[in-house]
């Protein structure tokens, strides 16, 4: 299964992951990941009810520039939140791959700002690239995950996908 379902949040341009998916300087212990501290933080400097309003399956829509200064401590805040999915109109590709390390797709999806609103329900096909609305017709395009990517994601973090394939390769 390929396909991911649920309600759209909604964020413009330019949001850091310093400073706006989470509070950086606030992480109590950069060495670990203290899953309660991120999941209070992530977006909370921009929708403060956030942390509490967040369901899981939901799925974040931004602008360009998303998740610049990327660091794993956001792409888990945003796992742990429950998020299935981000969808943006530009992000760096090294955070795409941080994201998908911890099971997070990330989606360069030119045009999805202007396809969806606030509390949209869309769908969207990892391997097929297209996303669609809730009761619309109309659908958009991105560039598919590779198939490697889909593992991962499947996995639910490079680690566990590393280890199914290691252990397929006993088996053969």
């Amino acid at each position: 299964m390929t396909k991911i379902q649920g309600r759209v949040w909604k964020f413009g341009d330019n949001i850091s992951a310093d400073d706006g998916i989470i509070q950086y300087s606030q992480v109590p212990n950069l060495g670990t990941f203290d899953i309660p501290a991120l999941k209070a933080m992530c977006f909370a400097t921009i929708m403060p009810d956030f942390p509490q309003k967040v369901q899981p399956g939901d799925i974040i829509v931004a602008g360009r520039n998303f998740g610049h200064h990327s660091h794993p401590h956001a792409c888990v805040a945003m796992k742990e939140s429950g998020i299935a999915a981000v969808l943006v109109e530009s992000c760096d590709s090294a955070f795409v791959r941080k994201a998908l390390n911890v099971g997070l797709p990330i989606i360069p999806c030119p045009g999805i700002s202007d396809f969806v609103e606030e509390g949209d329900e869309i769908r969207t096909d990892l391997a097929t690239g297209i996303v669609a609305k809730a009761g619309a017709e109309n659908t958009l395009q991105y560039r598919p995950f590779a198939a490697q990517m889909i593992e991962v994601w499947q996995a639910g973090n490079l680690a566990d996908a590393l280890r199914q394939r290691l252990s397929q390769a006993d088996i053969a």
